[in-house]
């Protein structure tokens, strides 16, 4: 089964976003920080979508991001954020295949953004 890496620090998000994984057939992998969200990406991978929300603990979604895109320069990475501002827009502009999703999210726009990166 194909999966997807989840790094969000909120239970309650990381629980909707499973279900909608796992909704559309892929394995949802979870991570509560950008450290065990890097080794998750190092140990269990290939990944064929990394959804990350910028502000958690250990290792923010920017610099995750960047670590990734060290190994995998083309699989799609979706940030999760609760504020999107110049700045926000900015920084993932400059990342390869990265898209942003305003924090929270339906599934018919979670579907919908994951049809936009060619993942389903």
């Amino acid at each position: 089964m194909k999966k997807i890496l989840i790094v969000e620090d909120e239970p309650s998000i990381q629980e909707i976003l499973s279900e909608f994984v796992s909704m559309l057939g892929f394995e949802p992998v979870i991570a509560v920080d950008g450290q065990m969200g890097l080794a998750k990406f190092s140990t269990e991978g290939p990944f064929v979508l990394y959804l990350l929300d910028i502000k958690i603990p250990k290792l923010n979604g920017y610099e995750l991001a960047r670590r990734i895109r060290e190994e995998d320069r083309e699989r799609p990475i979706i940030f999760l954020t609760g504020l999107v501002n110049a700045e926000t827009r900015e920084k993932i502009a400059a990342i390869p295949y990265a898209y942003y999703v305003k924090k929270p999210i339906t599934f018919a726009e979670f579907k919908s953004i994951l049809s936009k990166a060619g993942i389903i």
